[in-house]
């Protein structure tokens, strides 16, 4: 099987130009179309096979050992006892707030064995002296090249994990501080705001109490400039599409040439046409025919005796 590199690809757009390898003005210039156009087959399709990967996170048990003090205005709290790993990031009830009892605060900063953390803004509450509390951490580093995320898969529960939108999670938590293991979660903002080589974050709800696995199916991003020996992530079975999208663009831009650029855009599109069917072939569509898998799991739940309201309306004509 062909490896071919960054500099195997742009020699054979090189040769077709007619332009000489060792002209480094116009390598250069032709590096740069190349990488425009790898870019842009990257955005032709949301899902690509080739840019899946696989990531695992862990949720970080509850912690409610001791008590805690808070004052109201007041941004610092006190544990009785302090937890061992840092709590930065995480949120906190504070069970003895009465006045405020619904706010769910963040801690802003915490080192790690200190009885001392500081809160994102003042405490609201009804001032503390001992109360009990419930520290979660609700939100987790993904990997740095994570570009979208396409399934989350969690143990142990019939429900499967459902990607939300962030503006629909922010939503459900004003309302609903429950525990349990997570049934939502939500891509959003940089671990650094405004910092796009930082982790992407993933939050979760309900609040985990406990540790759980979460099995990540995502799509990366593309190495988006690509130069020397380095390795496109487009399958070499693939190269020839970047070839003729670059062919198609450089004709024209190096050489005026439009009718070639034309015959070049023409193949370019044809073959992206036949990508974007690949893809979707991997993936099952199309589909004419929906699967009953889950109709089939409750029809036995049934014959145990453990119907359901969806047991009882979500079959097919021909299992009544």
């Amino acid at each position: 099987m062909a490896t071919l590199t960054y500099n195997d690809l742009q020699t054979r757009c090189a040769n077709e130009l007619r332009i000489p390898t060792t002209n480094s003005t116009e390598m250069t210039k032709l590096g740069y179309i190349i990488n425009l156009v790898y870019r842009d087959i990257g955005m032709k399709y949301a899902n690509w096979w080739w840019l899946r990967k696989h990531a695992v996170v862990n949720t970080v048990a509850k912690i409610e050992t001791g008590t805690l003090a808070a004052t109201k205005g007041d941004t610092t709290i006190t544990f009785s006892s302090a937890p061992a790993a840092t709590a930065a990031g995480k949120v906190i009830i504070v069970t003895g707030n009465v006045s405020d009892a619904s706010a769910v605060y963040r801690i802003l900063t915490h080192t790690a064995a200190a009885t001392t953390a500081t809160l994102d803004a003042a405490y609201t509450g009804t001032t503390v002296t001992a109360s009990a509390y419930k520290l979660y951490q609700d939100r987790y580093d993904v990997a740095t090249d994570t570009k979208s995320i396409r399934e989350i898969r969690r143990y142990g529960r019939v429900e499967p994990l459902r990607v939300v939108g962030p503006e629909v999670l922010d939503e459900i938590k004003i309302v609903d501080s429950s525990e349990s293991p997570p049934m939502l979660a939500a891509l959003r903002d940089y671990a650094t705001t405004g910092d796009h080589t930082s982790a992407r974050q993933l939050i979760v709800h309900p609040y985990p109490d406990d540790t759980y696995r979460l099995d990540i199916e995502y799509i990366q991003t593309l190495n988006t400039e690509v130069s020397s020996t380095t390795r496109f992530q487009l399958p070499d079975e693939y190269a020839q599409v970047l070839i003729y999208g670059t062919l198609s663009r450089a004709y024209p831009i190096m050489l005026s040439d439009t009718t070639r650029g034309l015959y070049y855009a023409g193949l370019f599109n044809t073959a992206m046409d036949q990508m974007v069917a690949d893809a979707r072939q991997r993936e099952g569509y199309p589909t004419t025919v929906p699967q009953d898998t889950y109709r089939r799991f409750y029809r036995r739940d049934r014959r145990r005796g453990k119907a359901t309201l969806r047991s009882q309306f979500g079959r097919w004509p021909a299992e009544y």
